[in-house]
């Protein structure tokens, strides 16, 4: 009878103490952050700067009234390429300001 358990994967052990700690929804709020740019392409990261995440809201500055309303009007969509390049599930509203 062997006492040895078979090694678990860095990964897999890491994604769990980041979940029990509350840590991975932080990670991924962060990730949408720093990738900011990305997600919304140059055009927009050029007139945009994403500021903070705070209670699941995104805060975008943005300079111009203008963008702001444009903006607002493509709200919906950012939120989806946020999910789809990000996995984070915890960003529920964007404020443009």
């Amino acid at each position: 009878m062997s006492v040895w358990k078979t090694p678990e994967n860095l990964g897999s052990i890491l994604d769990t103490v980041l979940s029990e700690r509350g840590y991975k929804t932080i990670c991924k709020e962060y990730e949408v952050v720093s990738r900011w740019n990305e997600i919304v392409g140059e055009r927009i990261s050029k007139v945009t700067e994403c500021s903070r995440i705070e209670n699941g809201i995104l805060y975008v500055k943005v300079p111009a009234a203008s963008w702001r309303q444009e903006m607002s009007f493509m709200k919906h969509h950012i939120l989806s390429q946020i999910k789809k390049e990000t996995s984070c599930l915890t960003i529920t509203d964007i404020v443009f300001y």
